[in-house]
């Protein structure tokens, strides 16, 4: 639901509308020339009137995939966390901290499990615990070892 402020309006009222639907309620500001609109975020300001984005569900599952494809790369055995939480609560970048200590375990013959993610439903909300539900232990091996190589040449080269 929208909420308007009539322009003109006082600097004061500006502030206290912006502070409270947009600081204090999470709304976007959106101004024309004769209003100030606080949208939800399923709205759209078209032709200077609020309207429901009829494309929203499809934008909000595109900026999901988005930012788990930030967080996450793809392999064969799943998809890996980039930054990992370690048992002793420190947090770890996968490639640049781990990567190497699983090669050299699986070069001395040790088996290495990683944890490994299913890919989400992107129209669901993607919380830390339906992650959670999505893991699964995987164990290392040479192919997910250069996956991980090539990957680490994308990050840095790009593509």
């Amino acid at each position: 639901m929208s909420y308007k402020l009539n322009k003109p309006c006082s600097d004061i009222e500006r502030a206290d509308f912006i502070v409270k639907y947009n600081h204090q309620a999470g709304l976007q500001i959106e101004e024309t020339d004769d209003a100030i609109f606080a949208l939800s975020e399923n709205e759209i300001l078209k032709d200077g009137v609020p309207i429901v984005n009829e494309n929203y569900q499809n934008e909000l599952i595109e900026k999901r995939r988005a930012n788990f494809e930030q967080e996450f790369f793809n392999t064969s055995l799943g998809w890996i966390r980039r930054k990992v939480n370690m048992k002793d609560g420190s947090q770890k970048d996968f490639l640049s901290d781990l990567l190497l200590q699983i090669k050299a375990g699986l070069e001395l013959g040790q088996e290495v499990s990683v944890i490994t993610y299913l890919q989400p439903d992107f129209s669901q909300n993607i919380t830390e615990e339906y992650m959670v539900s999505r893991q699964e232990r995987k164990l290392a091996n040479a192919d997910f070892i250069q996956e991980c190589l090539v990957q680490t040449v994308k990050d840095f080269v790009g593509g």
